[in-house]
């Protein structure tokens, strides 16, 4: 899962990256690293319709996922099968 913090990380490898190979000069990439995460906190604020933070309980939340996402897979194979054995009866 992408979050904040390891996108962060990534863009600060980058830059310490271009600064160690001398590509970019270092007050150039000190502010560059801050205008990319002013920009990411801003898309992370604008985009994110849903934040870990908003679950209370994690492990119950993670159970009805999963719960939720194995009466979808039965229900929808004993549709596949209902439909087999239709088109095989006829």
């Amino acid at each position: 899962m992408i979050t904040k913090e390891r996108l962060e990380e990534t863009i600060r490898g980058v830059i310490r990256e271009f600064k160690r190979t001398k590509r970019i000069p270092d007050p150039t990439a000190d502010e560059l690293t801050a205008a990319l995460e002013a920009q990411m906190d801003d898309l992370f604020e604008q985009e994110a319709t849903f934040s870990y933070r908003e679950v209370g309980d994690s492990a119950r939340y993670v159970e009805d996922l999963r719960d939720q996402a194995q009466a979808d897979s039965a229900e929808g194979f004993l549709r596949e099968i209902r439909a087999w054995q239709e088109t095989g009866s006829s």
